[in-house]
């Protein structure tokens, strides 16, 4: 099984189905519109601005929604356009879960079809965001239990229920904030793109972690820290020092060439 199955997606169907329904969608949103051949969509996700990319996604979004358009083509279309995130996530749960693709289908469809298209932009690294939190809580404590069973400390970890409280605690102004200073950091080339994965990868694990903000910053505490390495095969010594120079990079180069952001990594950090 792979994500793709999982959901029923193939490539020439959707594409027919963008290249009939098109037309339809540009007119009930516009922002839709300003891809004007969708028969040509991975070309111009390549040559467009993110911008550009986040509003016809957005657009789709509202049609996808359930207090939107509630249309399930645009699902269908939306979801396609994010199977890289999804075949991502399926390769770093390989091991999680012998249905791990099922699950990444089945919470990638619940997002997209949920999806705050009122409030929220960034929709791909939103949505991306929030299916992984929601394999997490699937299957990612599921299998660090089984790891730790065998060193019998199974009972450190989080419950399903606290998991989805703690996550839910990252509030979606914070986590666009922090997603828009991500977007800059790399146009800057302050960072790249794999620093602020981890980053990415760090909060969300300190959103679910069961321990207060540590003494030496929300993100740098060892339990987030922890999490993330067993997930990448590195230690979590090397994570925190790893997040700890990208947020200090992002901290001086904001102060001297974009003081408005601030308020971001603060909140972050």
């Amino acid at each position: 099984m792979s994500v793709v199955k999982a959901l029923g997606l193939v490539d020439e169907q959707v594409i027919a189905l963008m290249m009939r329904r098109w037309p339809s969608w540009s007119e009930r949103v516009p922002a839709v519109g300003s891809l004007s051949d969708p028969a040509g969509v991975d070309a111009w996700r390549r040559a467009a601005g993110p911008a550009e990319v986040d509003a016809v996604l957005r657009g789709l979004a509202e049609l996808a929604a359930r207090d939107g358009g509630d249309d399930t083509d645009a699902a269908t279309v939306l979801a396609w356009l994010l199977l890289p995130t999804a075949i991502r996530l399926s390769a770093e749960f390989i091991d999680a879960d012998p249905d791990i693709d099922e699950h990444i289908a089945a919470c990638l469809w619940i997002e997209v079809r949920t999806f705050r298209w009122r409030t929220s932009s960034r929709v791909a690294a939103n949505i991306a965001w929030r299916v992984r939190n929601q394999v997490l809580v699937e299957v990612g404590d599921r299998r660090q239990l089984a790891d730790r069973g065998k060193r019998t400390q199974a009972h450190t970890l989080v419950d399903e229920a606290l998991v989805r409280e703690r996550a839910e605690q990252v509030a979606s102004s914070d986590r666009e904030d922090l997603l828009e200073v991500l977007d800059w950091a790399v146009e800057q080339a302050l960072l790249s793109e794999a620093d602020t994965g981890l980053l990415v990868d760090v909060v969300a694990a300190a959103a679910r972690s069961t321990s207060g903000p540590p003494a030496g910053g929300w993100l740098l505490g060892d339990q987030a820290s922890e999490l993330v390495g067993a997930e990448l095969g590195v230690s979590g010594r090397t994570v925190r020092r790893r997040a700890k120079r990208s947020i200090e990079a992002l901290a001086e180069a904001i102060q001297r060439q974009a003081p408005s952001r601030s308020s971001a990594i603060r909140r972050i950090a």
